[in-house]
């Protein structure tokens, strides 16, 4: 009967630590000065001029690329092989592991 009533006790502790506190919230907002509100414009509206739609006549000759972006499919293999041995090479360690234990 203890034991029972201890782990529900330990299981609400556990559940309301990871809830955030209605209590911990309202003292929070009490104490804190109220703030004036402002508009957030972010540049978005700011003016009558609407951004002119960029096509490829109106691109400019440097727009913004990576390093990646300028290298050959052929300067890419490595990286490509690089990232999928990178991805594969902890399962093929683990299934080495697994069958080793047997």
């Amino acid at each position: 009967m203890m034991r029972s009533i201890l782990a529900v006790l330990a299981f609400a502790a556990v559940a309301t630590a990871f809830a955030p506190g209605a209590s911990r919230a309202r003292s929070v907002a009490s104490t804190s000065a109220p703030r004036a509100s402002s508009p957030l414009n972010m540049g978005l509206l700011s003016g009558d001029d609407a951004p002119e739609k960029l096509t490829r006549e109106n691109e400019p000759d440097e727009f913004f690329s990576t390093n990646t972006d300028k290298m050959s499919d052929q300067e890419k293999i490595p990286i490509a092989i690089a990232g999928l041995v990178g991805i594969s090479l902890p399962f093929i360690a683990g299934l080495i592991a697994l069958y080793a234990a047997k």
